[in-house]
C-alpha cells in the first residue's frame, strides 16, 4: 500500500480504523486533480498537544489523535489533507495575499472527494457548516473589514492577523460559483487538472490565474 499510519501503540488500532478509507480518498483525488506525485501518503498521529486537526506535508501528513473516535466522524479530515497534496504542496500561493488559492481550492477539492467517498449528503453538510463559519467570521470582523476580501492587501499586515475561515469558505464558494458559471463539474473538473498541469511544482498568484482561467475556459 502507498499509505500507512504511524502512531503510539495505544492508538494504532483506532487510527487504522479511522483512516481506512485513505486509499479510496487518494483515488478520488486523482480522478479530480490528476496523478498523486509524492509516492507515499503516510500519516503520523500526534498527541493532543499538536494544535491542529491536520497538517499537510509531502509524503507524511500530521494528524491529531483528537480526530480519532469510534464512529469515525473525523474521517473526512484526511480528504482535506489529501487535497492539499495538490492545492498547497504541488501548487503554492505566490504571496500571503493569494492564500485563498491554497485554502479555497483545497476545500473545494476536499468536498468533491467527500462526495465521492462518503456520499453527497456528507459533503453538503460539510458545506453548510462551512457557510455558517463563513458568516460568523464576517460578522466577527464586520462586513466591510478588509480581511473579509479574498485578495487582501498585506502591506504592513502580519499574515497571522488576517487568518480566519474566510479564505477557506469564501474561496470555496467562489469556486462553486465559477464551476456553475462555466457549465458545471463536467467542464470545471477537467479544468482543475489543466490548472494542476500548468502550475505544478510552482507558485500562482491571482493575476496570472485569472488570465489562465479566461484563456482556457472563455477562449
Amino acid at each position: 500500500p502507498r499509505s500507512r499510519v504511524w502512531s503510539e501503540p495505544s492508538v494504532i488500532d483506532a487510527a487504522a480504523l479511522e483512516f481506512k478509507e485513505t486509499e479510496n480518498i487518494l483515488l478520488a483525488a486523482e480522478h479530480i486533480c490528476g496523478p498523486y506525485v509524492w509516492g507515499r501518503y503516510d500519516m503520523l498521529v500526534l498527541p493532543p498537544s499538536f494544535p491542529y486537526g491536520g497538517m499537510e506535508n509531502p509524503c507524511l501528513a500530521f494528524v491529531s489523535d483528537t480526530t480519532l473516535a469510534a464512529d469515525r466522524p473525523f474521517a473526512p479530515v484526511v480528504a482535506h489533507e489529501v487535497a492539499l497534496s495538490w492545492m498547497g504542496n504541488l501548487i503554492t500561493n505566490a504571496t500571503w495575499e493569494d492564500f485563498w488559492m491554497n485554502a479555497g481550492f483545497a476545500v473545494f477539492v476536499e468536498r468533491k472527494i467527500i462526495s465521492r467517498v462518503f456520499g453527497r449528503n456528507k459533503a453538503d453538510i460539510k458545506a453548510s457548516m462551512g457557510h455558517e463559519r463563513l458568516k460568523a467570521a464576517i460578522a466577527h470582523l464586520g462586513k466591510d473589514h478588509p480581511f473579509t476580501k479574498l485578495h487582501i492587501d498585506m502591506d504592513n499586515v502580519d499574515p497571522d492577523d488576517s487568518f480566519s475561515d474566510i479564505p477557506y469558505e469564501k474561496g470555496y464558494a467562489f469556486l462553486c460559483y465559477l464551476e456553475k458559471l462555466v457549465g458545471g463539474p463536467s467542464v470545471f473538473e477537467p479544468f482543475l487538472q489543466t490548472h494542476v498541469q500548468r502550475f505544478q511544482y510552482g507558485m500562482v498568484d491571482i493575476k496570472e490565474w485569472k488570465n489562465f482561467f479566461s484563456c482556457i475556459l472563455q477562449g
